[in-house]
């Protein structure tokens, strides 16, 4: 599922640029693919972000571009993807559609289940990998028109080499697929709401994205040795028993931690108080680590890049 499908691929352009809207910034990441091979990492070339000025996320994509320059020449591909703060994440049941049909009748099944005016509303939907019996739902990812316009239009001044615009749900996830046995990744950075995530057998199994949580990685020390981690710890256990008692699945043994806190220690110690649960810290994919940020905020950049890599293989498998 991409949010728009985009793809005008008519270059070998390997260079990819993944673009990632988030609460008061906006990141970039310029990669090259160096193969065909699937599984050969790409390489990292840039890494950077921008404070975004009264919600303009097109300035900000202007200057990225302009500062980078040299790597837009000959159409490379380019993949937006979506902070929380920037899009609604819901579930539903699947309209009784065909396929081809879900996707624009989407703007009407959730009028009354999110903010924006079905005039204003850009959605698409991936499939829920895991289903209580007898339910058949979608995740549907929905976007405001008004905002994805000037970003687009922007972005059509670089390249007309558009896959599509992802959700962060969707760019996390490929960054999570050796992880086979049941666990419960918790993510976040800056001013984003948190998400919830259960992974088994390489799959995102289970989706929460928690806005209660957006002060989460900038709680000080002394505010986490007071419990103030406790709530990443409720939001953790109830995905925990989502995944274990209502979709009847395998325990879950371990937890994830990808919070952009400079107390990581202390943030570590209350969940494991709290949760009984072996954790550990996310690493940075290899290829990634030289020019990581260090806090996970270019996580959904570097995932963007993934995502990429796996749509340029699906086209030329089928060229």
């Amino acid at each position: 599922m991409t949010l728009i499908r985009l793809w005008r691929a008519k270059h070998n352009n390997r260079l990819v640029l993944t673009y990632a809207l988030a609460s008061g910034y906006v990141s970039l990441a310029i990669a090259e693919f160096g193969d065909n091979d699937p599984e050969h990492a790409p390489a990292l070339i840039v890494s950077d972000h921008i404070e975004v000025i009264n919600s303009d996320f097109a300035a900000a994509i202007r200057e990225l571009s302009n500062r980078y320059s040299r790597y837009t020449k000959g159409s490379p591909m380019a993949v937006v993807i979506l902070g929380p703060s920037v899009y609604q994440s819901v579930q539903l049941e699947r309209p009784n559609l065909p396929v081809e049909e879900i996707t624009q009748a989407l703007r009407y099944n959730l009028r009354d289940l999110v903010s924006l005016p079905p005039t204003d509303i850009v959605a698409d939907y991936y499939d829920a990998p895991v289903q209580l019996a007898g339910q058949d739902k979608i995740n549907a990812i929905v976007a405001d028109r008004k905002v994805l316009k000037p970003v687009l239009n922007e972005i059509h001044q670089v390249t007309e080499n558009i896959l599509g615009i992802f959700s962060e749900e969707q760019a996390i996830a490929q960054l999570f697929t050796d992880q086979n046995e049941p666990a419960v990744v918790a993510y976040q950075h800056d001013l984003e709401p948190a998400l919830l995530q259960v992974y088994a057998q390489g799959k995102l199994q289970v989706n929460r994205v928690v806005r209660s949580l957006e002060q989460l990685s900038l709680l000080g020390a002394d505010e986490i040795d007071l419990g103030g981690a406790s709530p990443l710890s409720v939001e953790v256990q109830r995905s925990a028993d989502y995944f274990e008692r209502q979709l009847r699945q395998r325990p879950i043994r371990e937890l994830i931690i990808a919070v952009g806190s400079k107390h990581r220690q202390s943030i570590a110690k209350q969940l494991n108080q709290d949760l009984g649960l072996e954790s550990r810290w996310v690493e940075y994919p290899e290829w990634a680590r030289e020019l990581a940020v260090g806090d996970f905020s270019d996580f959904p950049v570097l995932g963007g890049v993934m995502l990429a890599q796996r749509l340029r293989n699906a086209k030329q498998v089928a060229a």
